[in-house]
């Protein structure tokens, strides 16, 4: 096996297990909607998450490649308090405005359902990019360009690409699985699934940050 193609199945594995993190899974199963045709929009919405993570992700850790920039484990520690914050801002919005991560922003009364789908994009890319911050330093880590040959080496680029991908499918996955077990449920257990999650994942949040501090 070539270094090329070694580094590419290395990143490929690392981005799935990176996927299937608590806090991601959190993250994407608050983010997902009730509505009708819910498989669909679970699974859009992790992969949206799963885009901005990978975009965060792959761009600051290319950046510091070839600026030759490390992070210390001071910022890993911020970072980590900075994405717990984020899914507990999220676990608060999906229990106090729902409206706002289906849409984007709430409803006022009287409001009519209407197409919402660009507003609620950026929520769930942004979410997915927000959250990346806390992983850049342990990619920095994992990256392989000091067992091949420097910051510059083509194994080494080719990581990227691979745990990337990793991310997308092992998020897309996990959306496909939550919108598939949401499904089965009837519109009010769904409800109250869904705000078990939210409260699940604020627990998550906090005890994530308050084991960094």
């Amino acid at each position: 096996m070539t270094p090329v193609f070694f580094a590419f199945i290395v990143g490929l594995g690392q981005g799935l297990l990176h996927a299937v993190g608590p806090d991601h899974c959190a993250a994407m199963a608050t983010l997902n909607t009730l509505g009708e045709g819910r498989r669909r929009a679970a699974f859009m919405t992790a992969l949206r998450f799963a885009c901005g993570h990978a975009a965060v992700l792959g761009g600051v850790a290319a950046f510091c490649l070839l600026a030759g920039v490390g992070l210390s484990e001071a910022f890993e520690r911020w970072a980590e308090v900075f994405g717990g914050g984020v899914l507990v801002a999220l676990a608060v919005t999906a229990l106090l405005f729902p409206n706002s991560l289906r849409h984007g922003h709430p409803h006022l009364p009287g409001h009519t359902e209407e197409p919402h789908s660009h507003a609620h994009e950026s929520v769930s890319t942004a979410a997915g990019a927000l959250m990346a911050v806390s992983g850049v330093r342990s990619l920095l880590l994992a990256l392989p360009p000091l067992l091949v040959g420097g910051s510059m080496s083509l194994a080494a680029w080719t990581y990227l690409p691979g745990f990337a991908l990793g991310i997308l499918l092992g998020m897309g996955a996990v959306g496909l699985l939550f919108a598939e077990s949401m499904s089965r449920l009837s519109s009010g257990l769904a409800t109250w699934v869904h705000r078990a999650v939210a409260l699940s994942s604020g627990a998550l949040g906090v005890f994530w940050i308050s084991s960094r501090l």
